[in-house]
């Protein structure tokens, strides 16, 4: 008969030890084992991943919230120098307005009379 035969492998398994049961058991019993810590070690890799996702997104949606925090304070200060650059500008107009008025001796501003002193005429033609 040839060596690849039934007649061959059954005759094979018959010159089997007695210890060759036990060794598959002990080998199906490593295997189990082997496939029990893989499994528990997917679980700990899945485990572990997922924390560490969850970790970096706090991370980003704590950056996302203080980006638009700062996006809004931005737009504020924006607003808030544009009225101060206006304002100074008319501050400036009426300070050049009135440093104009006091060199002619006329002031707009000053209604009554008897706030003016008497030497200011003379303090604009030494001035202009």
């Amino acid at each position: 008969m040839s060596p690849g035969s039934r007649c061959a492998r059954s005759s094979f398994r018959s010159r089997r030890g007695p210890g060759v049961p036990k060794h598959q058991a002990k080998q199906n019993e490593r295997k189990e084992l082997q496939e029990k810590r893989r499994r528990e070690a997917i679980a700990a890799a899945t485990c572990l991943t997922e924390a560490l996702v969850d970790h970096l997104n706090v991370g980003v949606a704590q950056a996302y919230m203080n980006q638009r925090k700062l996006d809004h304070e931005v737009k504020t200060l924006q607003v808030q120098a544009a009225q101060f650059a206006k304002q100074t500008g008319q501050w400036i107009g009426m300070v050049e307005n009135f440093n104009q008025a006091l060199k002619v001796g006329h002031t707009p501003y000053i209604t009554t009379p008897f706030l003016v002193p008497q030497w200011l005429p003379q303090v604009g033609a030494l001035l202009g």
